[in-house]
């Protein structure tokens, strides 16, 4: 069995005599660190307290700015009934815009699509499909769309919706 080394109390240096300032100077800056690393460890502590939060959708108290998020193609109810069965599809540009989607496999079929993400997360998406055949209008598939630009609409372009 390995005895330890006897314990023997530190002895005081030559140069600071123990009961002298120095001394007490010395002792005093050891406990001034131990109690500003203890300030430290709590402060970080509570500054990490701060990355928790109770919703998952939110950060807490510092979170970044978000902004609403339109993308695609913006298409009312009266812009669609502009197109009918027959239109080429220079006159399908013309009502409705360039589409979204223009795949080069599949050139009888045009997508507009339109998302919306809201700065809280929520996102709408709309969807109109345009078919042709002969390079005509053949069949519309769309989406449940707006009547017309309804300035309260918060898909608007340029519309600022009150906030929830």
């Amino acid at each position: 069995m390995i005895a330890s080394p006897p314990q023997h109390p530190r002895p005081a240096r030559a140069d600071r005599p123990e009961g002298s300032a120095a001394a007490r100077n010395a002792a005093g800056a050891g406990r001034a660190r131990r109690a500003l690393a203890g300030a430290a460890l709590v402060l970080l502590v509570a500054a990490s307290a701060g990355c928790a939060s109770q919703r998952s959708d939110r950060s807490g108290l510092f979170e970044p700015y978000r902004t609403d998020l339109p993308q695609g193609n913006y298409v009312t109810r009266e812009m669609l009934d502009q197109v009918k069965p027959g239109m080429n599809r220079s006159q399908v540009r013309a009502a409705l815009g360039s589409p979204l989607l223009d795949n080069m496999f599949r050139e009888d079929r045009w997508d507009y699509v339109f998302r919306y993400l809201h700065a809280s997360g929520r996102s709408e998406q709309r969807r109109v499909t345009v078919r042709f055949r002969d390079d005509r209008v053949d069949a519309i598939e769309a989406d449940e769309l707006p009547q017309r630009e309804d300035p309260t609409d918060p898909a608007l372009p340029g519309t600022r919706a009150p906030r929830r």
